[in-house]
């Protein structure tokens, strides 16, 4: 197969083809580096130093081009060496969404290429996404996503090891998963995200004012992927992309070309234009008065700011509460419009947000053509400091550390217009440096501290304040500020950055052990941020449809939240402390920072000792339990929690989150629209009261709930019929915020004929009413995720669009083969291969228990004929999972996984014959739900059954409990070995090469006829 050849000299017709303008000196450069060049050592140096505005995303351009400059080696038969995932990392939430946008625009210009250099490098990046085989058209040639929080079933990012993919996430996000204690996901996954995070990858930590910890912490993982007998080698290259980055590192790329220093140059008119900003001290800003005092004079300087030039004003502060009485103070007094934007808000309302700001033309690429009729003013916390591409008039500031202000100094003027862009910083009247003596010195932490930036806010203000000219400004422009600070030594200047503990091997030992996890278990935070003062997040969303006042509107709340799960795109972040206080109607202000991990905890010994003013739920996929995780007391509430609140619940003046004033608090639908591709409708009255009023199906609705239980939760012919007849009527255009529900009806009606919706409406409690569909959105698929891997009986239920099940005849060797192209894909020598590929075909063996068959069918009992590897009759809430369960025999926690490894135990003939791949095989089967890591889950089964199966000519057999849970199993001891083998993170991701096949097989077989 022919696969087109891509040289250094090629990038800079690619960037050109991207972006309409060819790559500065310093990208092409990079890029000459990365790709060989002349360049001696590893490709990606450890740290990228330019300043804000040197256009670093690029990065992720080079990364790309990279890959895909090495198809010729998977042609060859090599082992490509580039980095598959680029992981682009940072400590604001907002900033997330706009890294991915940028990520999002190369993919789509690959995904329908014009240029031929562009058709090159897509077709380059789809032989690798495919293995190197044709057949596989549902790749792409680069797939971008975005990594928000921890959310079940949000990890799209992780369908396909082969894939080029470009993931934007927070330090916590990728920190946890890379350490094998994923946030917010069940431990049955955590092996899958550390393998895969762990190899084949570039992680870019771009100017996080805490990146030492986690530089750290990425630089041990890289020393020990090596401590293996047979380490897989895979590349891992961590980089730093800062103006001022660690000092400790050696191998730093600049720019060392003359376009920075050119006026006429686009680089040049960046870092040399002018950025004047006026020091004025603020009275009473400190302590308990300070969030009022400094919000004032915040909206009084950024309204000054105003006039015919300057039209877009941006003001930074460093804390949320500040933020909301600054956003207060101007939406009153401001003529113009004022926008408030946090990492306390949902992605789907931070998405409205941000769009209307892109109309308005903020973004840099636009600056010169914008034309603002009324003023707007952006009130942010440091959520927009980092990398988001937004270019402002003017600025309003507090002031905080020397780097943190150079990062907001990079929102103003940012593309170096010929405007007259100025400033102000403000900072407390009684600042008196504490800092001052010996700017070269670390103090040690005093009480006065700042709890973000520590003595680096005092000692900052007071080098400013020396350096002001006779108008009381100093120059924040790039280029003079980097005079101005030559041979300056910036420690007492920039933020604290603490020093992550000292990683040894008996840390990665407990973390690998991830079912069961050991306790105690090392605190992964302390290795993303180091040890520091603070408090963890919760996340937050609302739903409309919970009642959690008794048992059984309890149980009706589970049923509800099964079938439509919480979503990342509808969830907030909250402070610990501050979700605990409201809870019990405490009112406190938020006074925590929009930096990752950095927040001001508060004493909760009171608090967590009180009863709760309100129930909440904790959502945790499948594990959900109501004895547990209906949380009624603040003490309960652990970090990283997903908390669900029912919407009727009082005390919503002490606020949780930034909601805009016309956005409702439950969003589930939209977002579980967004978020898994497939429709889904919810109907009860408190939602449907939400609907706009000139909805003519508004009174459908209300009708169709009016005595629900009563008329038809007995008649399931009733409801189909009602139901249809509503979807009918609810077929209007709607108004654009609605437009989702709109969609949701057509796709839902088009799915569900009369003759199948019997089937499919659930009514709960008989007062509410859901329908799920099926059949993915195709224009989503590629951003949702596809598969569940949260229980034993939930992941053999399937979705397919015509209601097939899928026999085990044909998903054993579908899976085999799956399991073969990742191996053969990503490099693995040949016996590696056959093992996974022999672990695919054996996976689901135990699937053959009759008792799982009868669950596979609803309950009902196994006659014998074909036996099923997946079946559409799975029960789709847990009560109708655990009826079915007792129905069928099948034991309570049951692991068909367990007994796969018995019935491949008996067929010698298709395991490996060497031991140290039979054992790989042996554990991979075990393992491919999470299981065995080290030790096999206890099940009682106190009724086995007689379990045969032939396969190639092989009869397996087993006929008691399989005993594998007992210490003398040799399960634990296995894993041991293959960890010593293959190291940490190498088994972890020899074992998610077969999961994901196991799962990409399923996702396959939801689209295709089982027979073909």
């Amino acid at each position: 197969m022919s696969v087109p050849d891509l040289q250094a000299t090629d990038f800079a017709e690619f960037f050109t083809s991207l972006w309409s303008r060819p790559p500065f000196a310093w990208q092409q450069a990079l890029a000459e580096r990365v790709l060989g060049g002349d360049a001696v050592g590893p490709p990606w140096p450890e740290a990228i130093a330019l300043p804000t505005a040197s256009g670093k995303t690029a990065c992720m351009d080079v990364a790309v081009f990279a890959l895909a400059a090495q198809a010729p080696r998977l042609a060859a038969g090599q082992t490509i060496t580039a980095p598959r995932r680029v992981f682009f990392v940072v400590d604001r939430r907002v900033i997330v969404d706009e890294a991915y946008e940028r990520a999002k625009k190369l993919a789509e210009k690959l995904e329908d290429p014009k240029e031929e250099i562009l058709k090159r490098v897509a077709e380059n990046l789809l032989q690798i996404a495919r293995g190197g085989l044709a057949g596989f058209d549902a790749e792409r040639p680069l797939a971008v996503h975005a990594l928000r929080g921890g959310m079940y079933r949000s990890e799209a990012w992780a369908r396909n090891p082969l894939q080029p993919t470009i993931v934007a996430s927070t330090v916590d996000q990728i920190g946890s998963r890379l350490l094998f204690r994923a946030y917010g996901r069940g431990s049955g996954t955590w092996p899958i995200y550390a393998g895969l995070v762990a190899n084949d990858s570039l992680i870019l930590l771009d100017e996080a004012h805490c990146a030492q910890p986690f530089l750290q912490t990425l630089r041990a993982v890289g020393r020990f992927q090596t401590w293996a007998q047979e380490p897989l080698r895979r590349c891992f290259h961590p980089v730093v992309m800062s103006a001022t980055p660690p000092v400790d590192i050696e191998d730093r790329f600049e720019d060392t070309s003359e376009e920075p220093l050119d006026p006429d140059h686009p680089l040049g008119r960046r870092q040399r234009a002018s950025k004047p900003a006026r020091l004025r001290p603020v009275k009473n800003a400190t302590r308990n008065r300070a969030t009022n005092a400094m919000a004032k004079v915040l909206a009084e300087e950024a309204q000054d700011l105003v006039d015919e030039e300057r039209r877009a004003i941006v003001v930074f502060v460093n804390r949320v509460a500040t933020a909301r009485e600054t956003h207060r103070l101007l939406t009153a007094d401001c003529e113009g419009e004022v926008v408030l934007l946090t990492g306390r808000m949902r992605p789907v309302d931070k998405d409205a947000v941000v769009q209307r700001l892109k109309d308005m033309k903020l973004q840099s690429d636009c600056s010169e053509s914008r034309v603002l009729t009324e003023p707007i003013i952006v009130v942010a916390t440091q959520t927009l400091e980092v990398g988001a591409d937004l270019d402002f008039d003017g600025l309003v500031t507090e002031c905080a550390s020397l780097d943190a202000l150079r990062q907001r100094f990079g929102r103003l003027n940012r593309m170096g217009r010929a405007i007259k862009a100025q400033a102000v910083i403000l900072g407390p009247a009684d600042q008196n440096g504490a800092a001052a003596d010996g700017l070269e010195k670390k103090k040690p932490k005093q009480k006065d501290d700042d709890p973000v930036y520590g003595s680096a806010l005092a000692a900052t203000w007071k080098w400013l304040d020396e350096r002001k000219n006779e108008k009381g400004e100093i120059d924040f422009g790039i280029a003079n500020l980097d005079r101005q600070l030559q041979g300056e030594s910036l420690n007492a200047l920039n933020a604290p950055s603490p020093d992550a503990p000292v990683m040894l091997p008996s840390h990665v030992d407990c973390w690998a052990q991830t079912a069961p996890q050991p306790c105690p278990s090392p605190d992964v935070a302390l290795f993303l941020h180091g040890p520091r003062e603070g408090a963890a997040d919760v996340q937050v969303c609302w739903r409309a449809d919970l009642d959690l006042t008794n048992e059984e509107t309890r149980k009706h709340a589970l049923e509800s939240l099964s079938l439509c799960p919480p979503s990342s795109s509808e969830t907030l972040p909250v402070p610990i402390y501050i979700f605990k206080r409201w809870m019990v109607e405490k009112d406190v202000e938020d006074s925590s920072a929009d930096v990752e991990s950095i927040q001001t905890a508060t004493d909760t010994d009171e608090i967590d000792s009180s009863i709760a003013a309100h129930s909440v739920i904790r959502w945790c996929g499948a594990e959900t339990n109501l004895k547990k995780d209906v949380i009624t007391k603040p003490s309960d509430i652990r970090p990283s929690d997903v908390i669900v609140i029912p919407a009727a619940h009082p005390g919503l003046q002490n606020r949780l989150g930034d909601l805009p004033p016309d956005s409702d608090l439950d969003v589930g639908d939209r977002a579980y629209r967004l978020t898994r591709a497939k429709p889904i409708l919810r109907l009860h009255p408190e939602l449907v009261k939400a609907w706009p009023e000139n909805v003519a199906a508004k009174v459908a609705a209300c009708e169709l709930l009016k005595d629900l239980g009563r008329k038809y939760e007995d008649d399931p012919d009733a409801v189909a019929d009602a139901v249809h007849d509503f979807l009918s009527e609810l077929s209007e255009p709607l108004p654009e915020r609605w437009s989702w529900l709109s969609r949701s009806v057509r796709e839902l009606r088009d799915e569900f004929p009369r003759s199948r919706l019997r089937d499919e409406v659930h009514i709960i409690g008989g007062k509410s009413l859901i329908l799920v569909g099926r059949r993915r959105i195709r224009e989503l698929t590629q951003e949702a995720d596809h598969f569940s891997d949260e229980d034993d009986a939930a992941a053999s239920g399937i979705s397919h669009k015509n209601g097939r099940p899928v026999r085990l005849c044909t998903h054993l060797p579908g899976v085999e083969a799956f399991a073969r192209l990742h191996a053969r894909g990503c490099g693995l020598p040949e016996d590696l291969i056959e093992a996974e590929a022999s672990a695919g075909l054996l996976h689901d063996l135990g699937k053959a228990d009759p008792r799982f068959q009868a669950l596979l069918r609803g309950g009902v009992p196994w006659s014998g004929g074909e036996l099923l590897a997946k079946s559409a009759r799975m029960p789709r809430t847990p009560a109708a999972r655990n009826n079915a369960r007792a129905a069928s025999g099948y034991p309570k926690g049951g692991r068909h996984e367990l007994l796969s490894v018995r019935l491949a135990e008996s067929a010698p003939a298709l395991l490996p014959k060497r031991d140290e791949l039979r054992d790989l095989t042996l554990h991979l089967v075990a393992s491919h739900h999470g299981h065995c890591r080290p030790f096999a889950p206890v099940v009682v089964d106190e009724k086995p059954v007689s379990v045969e199966y032939t396969l190639r000519g092989q009869r397996m057999h087993w006929s008691r409990p399989t005993g594998l849970e007992r210490l003398d199993s040799g399960v634990a001891d296995r894993y041991w070995r293959l960890v010593r083998r293959y190291g940490w993170w190498g088994l972890a991701w020899l074992e998610a090469l077969l999961r994901l096949a196991d799962w990409r097989r399923s996702e396959w077989e939801e689209t295709h006829n089982d027979d073909k």
